[in-house]
């Protein structure tokens, strides 16, 4: 897939009950060979998200592709699509989830529901239907499912679309907070505290705004989605990560999804 984005996008996921606080964006471009993060808004619906993934993003000087990076799973193990029924296309996977409440996913996929995807041994990540996380994951494929369906998306590597004017990786951003040597993610309570992430995360981007800046290190969820948005910059010339990072490539990999980690921290 051709890359060559003009700008870079971060989600912070939800799959709560809506009206939502806690989703938000950041989108920045390149300047001067630094991400700038430009805008920082919070989304009360995951329908408003899709909107502005797709296209709300732009304005008038805004032209160009975007590559998002969001912190949910984009699939599950292989052997949960095998326990279902779906086999190993994520795209049979993805629509048999957005069909059913997340408890009923969670039930039907059994003993598979433990199981880890291939990513997550080296990231860190738990299990996409651990009790911690399945509402988010099933919310997420979903979210994922119904943006496809209505709008032209790439996800990598599971549903590549060239010419895509919006590509989505998944992301995790308390991983890339560690590889990066970051602050962990947690409100910080202290003025000390406020101007140490503040000076730890100007290392790697820049700002446009104050009042950007402010919800990136004061709110967790703002936090996330900037970590997002810049491990989708890092990434951004490495779409190819999982084919050079897994040695052969795993089979199940365009059903089960990557998690994209910052290149610098991948042997």
């Amino acid at each position: 897939m051709a890359e060559g984005f003009g700008y870079f996008g971060g989600i912070d996921f939800s799959g709560a009950k809506e009206p939502l606080s806690n989703l938000w964006t950041a989108v920045g471009e390149e300047r001067e060979g630094r991400l700038c993060i430009t805008t920082i808004r919070p989304h009360a619906f995951r329908a408003d998200l899709a909107a502005y993934v797709a296209e709300g993003w732009r304005n008038d000087s805004r032209t160009g592709t975007i590559l998002w990076g969001a912190d949910f799973p984009f699939g599950l193990p292989t052997e949960v699509g095998l326990a279902i029924g779906a086999g190993s296309d994520w795209g049979a996977v993805a629509a048999w989830v957005a069909d059913r409440p997340p408890d009923e996913i969670r039930s039907l996929a059994g003993d598979a529901s433990r199981a880890l995807r291939r990513t997550e041994a080296g990231a860190g990540a738990m299990p996409p239907l651990d009790l911690r996380l399945y509402k988010q994951t099933a919310e997420g494929i979903r979210w994922l499912h119904e943006l496809r369906e209505e709008y032209e998306i790439a996800i990598e590597p599971q549903a590549r679309q060239p010419g895509a004017s919006a590509t989505l990786i998944e992301v995790y951003p308390s991983g890339t907070a560690q590889e990066l040597g970051l602050p962990r993610r947690r409100s910080p309570s202290r003025p000390g505290e406020v101007r140490a992430r503040a000076a730890a995360l100007r290392t790697y981007l820049d700002f446009e705004h104050r009042d950007a800046e402010a919800l990136a290190i004061t709110l967790e969820d703002a936090w996330d989605a900037t970590l997002a948005c810049l491990t989708a910059y890092l990434c951004r010339d490495d779409l190819q990560q999982p084919y050079r990072t897994l040695e052969p490539p795993h089979d199940g990999m365009r059903c089960e999804g990557w998690i994209y980690r910052p290149p610098a921290g991948l042997a």
